[in-house]
């Protein structure tokens, strides 16, 4: 019974599916009926409208200007791509400022810039890939606006830790004890550009960031 009923709905559907293809006229098809009917149509004829025939001919030709003008627009639109990505691979080998806090550790030296809305009492807390608190920064008191915050790339008891990508908590009060805005951000050199998933990506060392992240570019 169950097995009856399924076969009748699929029926039904593919049934339903079949009868809008054939309801619906694809540009192809569009073009091949009026090509036929201008064939076959005498404007001169009894019973038939120059006028008719005129808004046919204006429709054919328009309808080709549209598929012309969205080929060129598709070649332009790559070529700009294509223009884009190559002045984009120039950024290999510049220092770019872009948005977002960490250290990057490398030799054992490592620098985030911090800008302050306000003065305030900063300490910095260091943390490894895996949330680990590694070290613990005390700033002191910094005055409004940019600061640049270094480690040397040691853990708490003094030793050296691996390079690579580090996670940083900052947090900033005033002299009442209510925390104080700031935004971050690290300057790195590019060592490479990448395309994938419609993006452009700039790397370094360990490090991926999207172009749109980028703040300020330098020699």
């Amino acid at each position: 019974m169950e097995t009856g009923m399924i076969s009748a709905t699929t029926a039904a559907t593919t049934a339903n599916t079949t009868a809008a293809s054939k309801n619906s006229l694809d540009k192809d098809g569009f073009l091949k009926l009026l090509v036929a009917q201008l064939k076959n149509q005498d404007p001169t004829g009894a019973g038939q409208d120059p006028n008719q025939m005129i808004q046919q001919l204006t429709s054919f030709s328009s309808l080709e200007q549209a598929q012309q003008t969205n080929t060129l627009l598709t070649g332009l639109q790559t070529q700009t791509a294509g223009l884009f990505q190559a002045q984009t691979a120039s950024l290999v080998g510049k220092n770019v400022k872009v948005d977002g806090a960490g250290f990057n550790l490398a030799s054992g030296r490592a620098t985030m810039n911090l800008e302050l809305s306000a003065a305030a009492q900063v300490t910095v807390t260091v943390r490894d890939a895996s949330g680990n608190v590694v070290s613990v920064l005390p700033q002191g008191n910094l005055n409004r606006g940019a600061a640049t915050i270094t480690w040397d790339g040691r853990d708490a008891s003094g030793n050296p830790l691996p390079d690579g990508a580090y996670k940083v908590e900052v947090a900033a009060a005033g002299e009442d004890g209510k925390a104080v805005a700031y935004r971050t951000s690290l300057t790195m050199k590019v060592d490479a550009v990448t395309f994938k998933s419609g993006g452009i990506y700039l790397a370094s060392g360990g490090s991926v960031f999207s172009l749109a992240d980028v703040l300020e570019i330098t020699a």
